[in-house]
């Protein structure tokens, strides 16, 4: 597949199977100097001190009102640190930056001429990277950075990269900076590559779409220095709040607390065409009711209630998206307000999404996926010739390094086809990884004794059992503390059950006693008993954001879905009233992946 592929299946393919493309826009700035690291904790968002070597994390810089003025991601590599970002944010991040260094030893360069930028995303970016590496799947597990922003140096068709493991579409996949020289012919050498496994060049628009589909809003188009960094979405992953004072902490630390931001960056599912929405950057405003509703409406101010910024079509959903700032009022999850620009221009219904409209499934996830499809295949193969099922669970332990069960079943398999000497080599590894496997032991001990090594055999067999008795035991005294600590857990909820009882019999509607009475349940695991009690609670006071959460909960264990998902959408509306962030993120979160059915329509405008 080539860049002539449709802009669709150029989609599809970064989605289901790998896409690659040159990131243009990205730029590359060294840190170095005694005091680097110091120093940037104090002046960035995020925990740099908290970094390991080959560590990253995204991060952000704000001014003294905790107004954005660059994003990014941040990396240390032995004590010099690098700052992946865009071209157009590097001018007024390093003059920024430079107005707060005094006489720190910190040395910036801007080395953004000197290299360039290859994105490789997908759910088989990895597979196809080991490919390039010339290596099995299972060594090149290690030799790939297997957490966010992590980084590795390595040799790639012959070129030496830098594979940090982001992208910015936001999708699993590797960003792999090489000299700038070198970019173009390793772009095309790691395309040719990938070629028979689907690899498939991504376009500048496809790249777009991509984006607006993960929810991460662009420097200059959705977001710049006038926004507060919780209006955007980056809070959520670029702000340690626990790691001690930087530029404009105490805003945002204020904001968090006591009150929440006035405008948030929501996601819009439009009923229209992408052109037929407003410009970018144009005001949103509640439409004029149409059809029998405007003849009993009385004439009023269009009320503002928001800005739009990026739109598209999705093809992963099917439906135009957008990218918009929506106020307290009307920024709840799954309401259908009818929108329109300035003088009620060119209205649409649209549904309002918690970002991102898509969550590209995480390595432990696809790698369980990946692991139960190849124990299907195995059982379905009665000769034991068919290698499928190995390579998916290759690709598993690739996703997922540590996945010991699939290391037991690809040496299983191994060893039932006759490959006796490959399923002792991962088992042996296995064993390196973790010492107090026992049925990596076992396993060897089996696959020793097809071979005829009796005398390793009957050590491994001997070591299994060492294992299994040692296991034995502390799965015993694990037992005892358990049902120790549950009996101590149930014997305290009954006698705050019985305390807030004798409460509520003076004092019925007393809102402390009515919450504790369904915590009290909830610990116990009694979910229907405290639904009851939560419900009330939520009722006597209308902003108890912590009570909707509860009772939201309360209702998804017990199976009513429906219910669960009315009492978030209540629970998210009083928590923006009230500022409650954490409680509403959460509430968003469990509202979003809910297995509800199609959502009820909102009367037009409701807010």
């Amino acid at each position: 597949m080539t860049m002539a592929e449709p802009i669709e299946a150029q989609v599809r393919a970064a989605r289901e199977n790998a896409g690659v493309w040159l990131w243009e826009e990205g730029a590359f700035l060294r840190f170095t100097g005694k005091d680097v690291a110091s120093w940037l904790q104090t002046q960035t968002t995020n925990n740099v001190e908290a970094l390991a070597p080959g560590g990253g994390c995204a991060n952000a810089l704000l001014d003294r009102k905790g107004r954005l003025q660059a994003h990014f991601t941040l990396h240390r590599w032995e004590d010099d640190y690098w700052l992946i970002t865009t071209a157009g944010q590097t001018e007024g991040l390093l003059k920024h930056l430079d107005a707060h260094l005094f006489i720190e030893d910190v040395a910036m360069e801007d080395a953004s001429a000197e290299l360039g930028h290859v994105v490789l995303e997908g759910p088989r970016a990895s597979w196809i990277l080991a490919e390039a590496l010339g290596q099995d799947a299972v060594d090149a597990a290690a030799a790939l950075p297997a957490e966010s922003h992590a980084c590795l140096p390595l040799e790639i068709l012959g070129h030496q990269a830098l594979c940090f493991r982001q992208s910015p579409a936001g999708g699993d996949g590797f960003l792999l900076v090489t000299q700038r020289t070198e970019t173009r012919r390793f772009f095309d050498a790691l395309l040719r590559a990938g070629a028979s496994a689907g690899l498939t060049a991504v376009g500048p628009e496809a790249q777009e779409i991509l984006r607006i589909e993960a929810g991460l809003p662009r420097w200059g188009r959705d977001m710049d220095s006038a926004f507060r960094i919780p209006e955007t979405t980056l809070e959520r992953t670029c702000v340690d709040y626990d790691k001690g004072c930087f530029l404009g902490q105490e805003v945002v630390a204020r904001l968090r607390a006591y009150s929440s931001v006035k405008q948030a960056l929501m996601g819009l599912e439009c009923e229209c065409a992408a052109d037929a929405l407003p410009p970018h950057g144009e005001a949103l405003y509640l439409a004029a009711p149409s059809g029998a509703e405007a003849a009993n409406a009385s004439p009023e101010t269009p009320k503002k209630v928001g800005q739009i910024m990026s739109r598209t079509y999705s093809p992963t959903l099917g439906r135009v998206i957008a990218l918009a700032y929506l106020d307290r009022d009307h920024r709840t999850p799954h309401r259908r307000p009818r929108l329109a620009g300035p003088g009620g221009d060119k209205p649409f219904n649209a549904t309002v999404k918690v970002l991102p409209f898509y969550e590209a499934p995480a390595p432990a996830a696809r790698a369980e996926r990946l692991y139960h499809q190849a124990l299907e295949r195995f059982e379905q193969d009665a000769s034991d010739e068919d290698r499928g099922a190995i390579d998916l669970l290759k690709e598993a332990i690739l996703l997922k390094p540590d996945y010991e069960d699939a290391y037991e079943a690809l040496g299983v398999i191994l060893n039932r086809q006759g490959h006796v000497d490959e399923a002792i080599r991962y088992m042996r590894r296995l064993a390196a990884m973790n010492p107090n496997c026992v049925m990596a032991h076992t396993n060897l001990s089996v696959f020793y004794m097809t071979k005829g090594m009796i005398q390793e055999a009957e050590e491994e067999k001997a070591q299994a059992a060492v294992l299994q008795m040692k296991h034995a035991r502390e799965a015993r005294k694990a037992g005892e503390i358990a049902a120790e600590e549950r009996a101590r857990i149930e014997r305290e909820a009954r006698e705050r059950i019985g305390m807030f009882q004798e409460v509520l019999e003076l004092d019925p509607s007393d809102p402390l006693a009515t919450y504790g009475l369904g915590a009290a349940y909830m610990q116990l695991q009694e979910y229907g008993d405290a639904i009851p009690w939560f419900s009330r609670a939520a009722e006597t006071q209308k902003d108890y954001s912590a009570a909707f959460l509860n009772l939201g909960k309360c209702l998804e264990f017990t199976g009513r879905a429906e219910e669960a998902a009315d009492a978030y959408r209540k629970g998210i509306e009083a928590a923006n009233r009230k500022g409650d962030l954490m409680p509403m993120r959460e509430m968003e979160r469990r509202l979003k992946h809910l297995p509800t059915g199609p959502e009820e329509a909102k009367p037009a405008g409701s807010g």
